[in-house]
C-alpha cells in the first residue's frame, strides 16, 4: 500500500495561538525532512501519484493555508535555503498590493489576524501579490485556490441553488484571479475551515477541479479518491519525533492499517 502524507501549515510565528508553528520548530521540521530524504512533492507530481504514472517513495506535500505573511518572514527563507517545495492554497480577496516588504516581524496571534483581516486591514497580516511572485520565482512554493472570501456559504445560506451559486462564483473569482496574476489554471482546491459536502464536491467538479484538500485526518492513497484529500494538521513540538512518528505511521502498511481501522478511510 502506497500512501501519500501531506502536512498542513498555516501560521509561522513566535506568536502562540492556532494553527501556529514556531520558527524555530518550521525550521527543525523541515531540516529533518531534508536530512531524512524526504521529497516535497508539487501539483503535477502528486497528479502522477494518484493516477499511478509514478510511484514516488518517501514522499510528502507540505500545504500552507490562506496566505498570512509570517510565512514570507519565517516560511519562504526556510523552505528556499533547503530545497523544498510547498503548495500554498491563497484566498485571493485577502492579498494586496504593494511592493516587497523586508525587515518584518511576526504577524500578531491567529485570533488578532482574523480580526484584522475581516475589518479591512488584511495588509498588516497577509501576504502581497509581489511577495507571491517572489515565493513563486524561488521555486519553493506553488499558489493555489482557497476561494476569494474564504466564507463558509453553509452558515451563511440555506441549501439550494442561491448558496450552490454563491460557492461556484466564489471558487471561480479566486481561480480568474490566479490566472491573471500567475498564470496558473489549477485542479487543486482546498476547502474554507475544512468544510465541504457532496454537494460542494460536486459542484468544483463541474469547474474542473479534481483534488480537494481537507482538514481531516485520512490516508491517500495511491489511485485513491482524490476528493476528500487528508492532511496531517502539524504540532508545535520542541523535537521532531512528533512528525518522524507520525510520518512512519502513513508509510508502514501495519501502523497504516491500525490507523484505517480507528480513524477509517
Amino acid at each position: 500500500m502506497t500512501v501519500l502524507p501531506i502536512l498542513m501549515y498555516h501560521h509561522v510565528s513566535s506568536n502562540p495561538g492556532l494553527v501556529t508553528i514556531s520558527p524555530r520548530t518550521f525550521r527543525r521540521q523541515m531540516a529533518w525532512l531534508a536530512r531524512a530524504g524526504w521529497k516535497t512533492l508539487n501539483t503535477q507530481e502528486i497528479e502522477d501519484f494518484f493516477s499511478g504514472k509514478a510511484q514516488p517513495q518517501k514522499s510528502v506535500v507540505i500545504t500552507f493555508d490562506d496566505g498570512y505573511l509570517d510565512t514570507w518572514v519565517h516560511a519562504q527563507p526556510v523552505m528556499k535555503e533547503l530545497g523544498l517545495k510547498g503548495i500554498f492554497f491563497v484566498t485571493t480577496g485577502w492579498i494586496g498590493d504593494g511592493p516587497v516588504r523586508t525587515g518584518l516581524q511576526d504577524c500578531p496571534n491567529h485570533e488578532t489576524c482574523e480580526q484584522l483581516v475581516f475589518s479591512g486591514e488584511m495588509d498588516r497580516v497577509m501576504l502581497r501579490w509581489s511577495e507571491i511572485e517572489a515565493m513563486m520565482s524561488s521555486g519553493a512554493f506553488e499558489f493555489h485556490n482557497h476561494t476569494h472570501t474564504h466564507r463558509r456559504w453553509d452558515k451563511e445560506l440555506p441549501p439550494g441553488k442561491e448558496r450552490d451559486e454563491a460557492l461556484a462564483q466564489d471558487i471561480s473569482q479566486a481561480r480568474e484571479i490566479l490566472l491573471k496574476r500567475l498564470g496558473v489554471k489549477s485542479r487543486h482546491l482546498c476547502w474554507p475551515q475544512g468544510y465541504y459536502n457532496q454537494e460542494y464536491i460536486g459542484i468544483g467538479k463541474k469547474m474542473g477541479m479534481d483534488f480537494f484538500y481537507t482538514t481531516e485526518r485520512r490516508l491517500n492513497h495511491q489511485g485513491g479518491d482524490t476528493s476528500r484529500l487528508g492532511r496531517i494538521s502539524t504540532k508545535e513540538r520542541e523535537y521532531v519525533e512528533w512528525l518522524k512518528w507520525r510520518l512512519r505511521i502513513y508509510i508502514t502498511p501495519p501502523f497504516a492499517n491500525l490507523y484505517m481501522r480507528q480513524w477509517g478511510d
